[in-house]
């Protein structure tokens, strides 16, 4: 049966009998979470007034993975010639565990600390701007994980291709992760440029997370999507999982609808935002329904994403029927204007404001049309 998107995300720490498990466990991992804390304070320390020497950065890697409870396993032989491996994506920790077996420099996907950042072995992306790095130091191979996210190993995402053409040579490398009682990743709300902390707080309580890397034969760098395709296919044949069309933005959409909806009638503060961001949102596209409007915004948090959702097919509706025009006690009809739609949804803020005020211009020109013409009223001699 194929993967669908919810399959590939871990939404609970435990699962089956695992939890019965870890409550037996449970005092065990909270002495071994202090002590392991305990060499978290030694290695921050160590960071800092140490030199920044190559066996120096041996040692605190080692250090690092005594403190997560870190354990590689590596399988195959790394070709000299490749600076830049390729490799899917399972933990917050993956760079820790190739850094400390075979030497490589990640790129930051998160907002930590430098001396967190330098131990895990996370590089700014700055640093590999020009693509010469790449033939300079091939010493210092550059991991590259071109899903853009995690799963729970399941499945594999449609690869980027950004990675292949900076390099002569790709070699790739499968991941794979066990552990006792818990997952590894859990996919929580916070925002992805957020470190996961919880996740790296239940390495530091598991007695033992084992990583094994297996060092796939190398492949010819290119401009096409066809290298990024073979080393897709490498890995997943060796990690023995299906490769699947998704990408990693799918699984963030699908685990944002996931989440419950705050009640409509909240009294809170929070409530009262909620209801004045609906409002906005049934403004602009009035035949969606307003508990489908609440049930959006509690997981974007803005107008303009909910818009988009609902424009683009993201977030799906049964639309509702629009309410009749009441007659005018006006004495002459307003003027209107119909603007040209632009076709697109803008993807910046201000072009997405913009949007906003014309989609709401033209559907309130519109329904002004409408009764215009059902009336038979003559705008032309009333505007005079």
């Amino acid at each position: 049966m194929a993967l669908t998107v919810d399959k590939l995300i871990n939404e609970e720490r435990f699962s089956g009998d695992n939890a019965i498990q870890f409550l037996l466990y449970l005092p065990f991992g909270v002495c071994l979470l202090v002590f392991r804390i305990f060499l978290a304070l030694i290695l921050w320390v160590a960071s800092i007034i140490l030199p920044n020497k190559s066996a120096v950065r041996q040692m605190l890697s080692t250090l690092a993975c005594w403190t997560f409870g870190v354990y590689v396993k590596l399988k195959g032989t790394r070709d000299p010639r490749c600076s830049v491996m390729v490799a899917n994506y399972v933990s917050c920790l993956d760079s820790l565990a190739a850094s400390h077996v075979l030497g490589t420099i990640s790129l930051r996907k998160w907002k930590v600390p430098p001396f967190f950042a330098a131990t895990l072995g996370i590089r700014n992306a700055a640093q590999f701007v020009r693509k010469q790095h790449f033939a300079e130091c091939p010493s210092k191979p550059v991991l590259l994980q071109p899903e853009g996210g995690p799963t729970n190993g399941r499945g594999l995402l449609k690869f980027t291709d950004w990675p292949f053409p900076v390099g002569n040579k790709v070699q790739p490398v499968a991941i794979s992760v066990e552990r006792m009682f818990t997952a590894v990743t859990v996919h929580s709300p916070a925002p992805r440029a957020v470190f996961p902390w919880r996740d790296a707080l239940w390495f530091l309580a598991s007695p033992v997370t084992v990583f094994t890397l297996r060092l796939l034969p190398p492949q010819q760098g290119g401009e096409d999507s066809e290298t990024a395709e073979h080393a897709r296919t490498a890995i997943a044949e060796a990690l023995q999982i299906e490769k699947t069309d998704f990408k990693y933005e799918e699984l963030r959409v699908t685990r944002r609808r996931a989440r419950p909806a705050r009640p409509a009638g909240d009294s809170t503060g929070a409530g009262g935002e909620a209801a004045r961001l609906a409002a906005q949102v049934k403004e602009v596209l009035p035949a969606v329904p307003m508990r489908d409007i609440l049930r959006d915004l509690a997981s974007t948090r803005s107008v303009d994403v909910t818009i988009t959702n609902f424009l683009e097919g993201v977030t799906p509706y049964t639309p509702e029927a629009l309410p009749r025009p009441s007659p005018s006690t006006s004495g002459s009809a307003p003027r209107y204007v119909v603007p040209v739609p632009t076709g697109s949804f803008p993807k910046s803020a201000k072009e997405r404001q913009l949007s906003f005020q014309e989609r709401k211009a033209q559907m309130i020109a519109e329904a002004r049309k409408r009764y215009i013409e059902k009336h038979g009223l003559n705008v032309a001699l009333n505007n005079c």
